[in-house]
């Protein structure tokens, strides 16, 4: 356990040159931004009046230091002539680190202000595919041989029916690439979909209750929502007018822990092929589906833009031929078979296209359709999840290839870019309340034409509650 200030600060770590014009920009955003930052870190020291100017630097100054901490963050860092000190105690019981910033205006001086502020902050690692990939698992009605196949250093052996010989050829050909782990659905068969929960625990649940951002065995609190990334690759390089010469796509799904079992959580139709569902609709080969209350971001790679019953074929309601990305939660109350079917369902209903909820990207002339070039891809996905008027507020943002030096931290909201989806449902108190503990991972189902079959490779996953 670590708390003590003096050694804390015996080593100083200044930020680049140049930056005292960059923090009075920065003040200025960050008094824009600040309503919201005091109800993010809801600091627990009692502060100083806010008297003057300087109290009033030292405190951003302060702020900015909870801001910037991260686990293993402690020591003086200078901003200008100003600086911020960080230590830090615990973790506790729960897993949560208390974060102590002292910011400091006019230093050495007659003047020379000291404000502190506190707050609990998650101690715990990302979950990430490096460190937790052997905590995902296949639900027993799917075959892993070739729904699933799940690769990382940790795991050498090849799947039960799968032959070794493959494994390691497979093996050898993507370590380079996957290094940290990584996830194969589709596989060669194109009438079982593809579908993995994380299973894992992650941080302290006494007496099996666990605190927002915690899991016991997978079932997760899901809390104030939830920051994930991870890059993905589709096989097949698909430049037909329609995009249609591979499909089908994926789901980065979210489902209620109540009343899905991970076991039997599969979607898709009941027998045959009905592979728009993309394992997230439709009752599954157990007949169990996803049961609702639940949401995803889908990546449909294939159009479905018709609007008759969806339990026919070519029934989503896509808004047109070109590959999107969208968010969808569940339709109709009395069936399953319009989970993603977009503009279906009401409190809260499924975007359809032209809606903050859903995005896409017309094919380029000469060019493959969007995100089947064959090449690797992003997505990052924030959840923020709150309670206003006795409903739940779920505000879903979406940005599709980041490019920016954040991207990839799941550990703070990623501000660099506009996300290309930011869609905000309100959800009714018992469907809220059904999320409070959820399973969350990946959907899929590829193309059942001959020759059209398309697998997708997941990599460089993370993933953090909010808290």
């Amino acid at each position: 356990m670590q708390s003590d200030f003096s050694a804390a600060s015996q080593h100083s770590i200044d930020l680049p040159p140049g930056l005292a014009l960059i923090y009075v920009i920065a003040s200025l955003l960050l008094l824009s931004t600040l309503a919201i930052a005091i109800t993010t870190l809801t600091p627990i020291a009692t502060l100083t009046t806010l008297s003057g100017f300087a109290e009033q630097r030292a405190y951003y100054l302060a702020l900015s230091g909870l801001n910037f901490w991260s686990p293993g963050k402690t020591g003086t860092y200078t901003i200008g002539d100003g600086s911020f000190t960080l230590a830090t105690s615990g973790p506790d019981a729960n897993g949560c680190t208390t974060v102590n910033s002292v910011g400091c205006s006019g230093k050495g001086s007659a003047a020379e202000t000291n404000v502190l502020l506190s707050t609990r902050r998650q101690s715990l690692a990302p979950i990430t595919f490096e460190n937790n990939i052997a905590d995902f698992s296949v639900p027993a009605s799917i075959d892993a041989t070739h729904g699933v196949l799940v690769f990382d250093k940790d795991l050498p052996n090849a799947p039960a029916g799968m032959d070794e010989s493959d494994w390691v050829l497979l093996w050898g050909e993507n370590v380079g690439r996957y290094a940290s782990g990584w996830m194969q659905f589709g596989g060669t068969n194109t009438a079982i979909p593809g579908i993995i929960w994380y299973r894992g625990n992650h941080g302290a649940c006494p007496e099996g209750v666990c605190p927002d951002g915690q899991c016991l065995a997978g079932r997760c609190s899901f809390g104030q929502g939830l920051r994930a990334y991870f890059d993905f690759a589709l096989s097949g390089y698909d430049a037909s007018e329609d995009s249609d010469d591979y499909g089908d796509g994926f789901t980065f799904a979210i489902i209620n822990a109540a009343t899905n079992a991970p076991d039997a959580a599969v979607g898709g139709p009941a027998k045959g092929f009905r592979n728009e569902y993309l394992g997230y609709a439709g009752p599954g080969p157990g007949g169990q589906g996803l049961h609702a209350p639940k949401l995803a971001v889908e990546v449909d790679l294939f159009p479905n833009t018709g609007k008759g019953n969806p339990k026919n074929a070519n029934c989503r309601a896509d808004a047109s031929n070109a590959n999107h990305v969208a968010v969808v939660y569940w339709g109709a109350s009395d069936t399953d078979l319009d989970d993603n079917v977009h503009g279906a369902g009401s409190a809260p209903a499924n975007p359809a296209g032209g809606s903050s909820g859903y995005v896409q990207q017309a094919r380029t002339a000469g060019g493959a359709n969007w995100l089947e070039d064959g090449r690797d891809h992003a997505l990052r996905v924030e959840i923020d999840r709150t309670t206003a008027a006795g409903q739940g507020v779920y505000r879903v943002q979406v940005w599709v290839d980041p490019d920016g030096d954040g991207a990839k931290d799941v550990t703070r909201d990623y501000t660099e870019q506009t996300p290309q989806i930011d869609h905000t449902a309100r959800l009714a108190q018992t469907d809220h309340s059904g999320l409070d503990v959820v399973y969350f991972g990946w959907t899929e189902a590829m193309s059942s034409l001959t020759g059209r079959s398309q697998t997708a490779a997941i990599h460089d996953f993370a993933l953090e509650f909010r808290h």
